[in-house]
């Protein structure tokens, strides 16, 4: 029994140091953040409720060449290949602080809709399915995670935005995990602002996606 009793100690803490931390709440943002396991890097999670259709909030992520205008730190977005309206190769530079070199990446993007609830969902993941790099660049191998759009009634969307990466080379944990809340507060901030103030047209491709009725 004595043994039962430590090994579920053992595991409710484990969960526990895993879970999500509050670490912002303002202007309806709400940045968590979580200790990952077997890393030094805290994986981090947004969310904001914005006045916009769903198909509008989706036409501001497909417009690929546009981000660096909303997404923090993010300098260069261009797409690679796309084979259809569902999965998408994109390269994207990241700004680094000084006097750390900037990142990039290649990413796998998947588009899917839940066809009972409208629930949009983008997942990313870094990729070696194509070798691009800039020479003053770092190139991340690992990064994950994903956009969800949740249509509200009254015209409203709620954003989540989730994200755990590496940023690899020399970078040490702790400036990194200084970043982890001012990247998706500054994203999360300058897309309310923008999908609220500037109307989108979906793409033809993405005729899969449906408002709701």
């Amino acid at each position: 029994m004595s043994k039962i009793i430590f090994l579920v100690f053992c595991l409710s803490f484990s969960t526990s140091s895993l879970a999500w931390t509050l670490e912002h709440k303002s202007d309806g943002i709400e940045i968590f953040t979580k200790q990952m396991q077997n890393s030094d890097f805290k994986a981090f999670r947004g969310t904001v409720t914005v006045n916009s259709s769903l198909l509008n909030v989706v036409a501001h992520h497909v417009d690929l060449q546009a981000m660096p205008e909303w997404l923090q730190d993010c300098k260069k977005s261009e797409l690679i290949s796309s084979a259809n309206g569902r999965d998408f190769y994109i390269y994207q530079q990241t700004d680094a602080p000084w006097p750390v070199s900037d990142r990039d990446y290649v990413l796998h993007m998947h588009f899917e809709q839940d066809p009972a609830n409208y629930v949009v969902t983008i997942s990313f993941e870094a990729t070696q399915a194509f070798k691009k790099s800039d020479n003053d660049c770092v190139p991340v191998s690992k990064l994950e995670g994903y956009w969800r759009f949740t249509p509200l009634q009254d015209n409203k969307v709620l954003i989540e935005y989730e994200t755990y990466a590496d940023p690899s080379g020399d970078i040490p944990s702790w400036l990194a995990n200084a970043f982890v809340v001012d990247q998706p507060l500054g994203t999360l901030k300058k897309l309310k602002e923008r999908v609220e103030n500037k109307q989108y047209p979906l793409p033809e491709m993405f005729n899969y996606i449906r408002a709701p009725e």
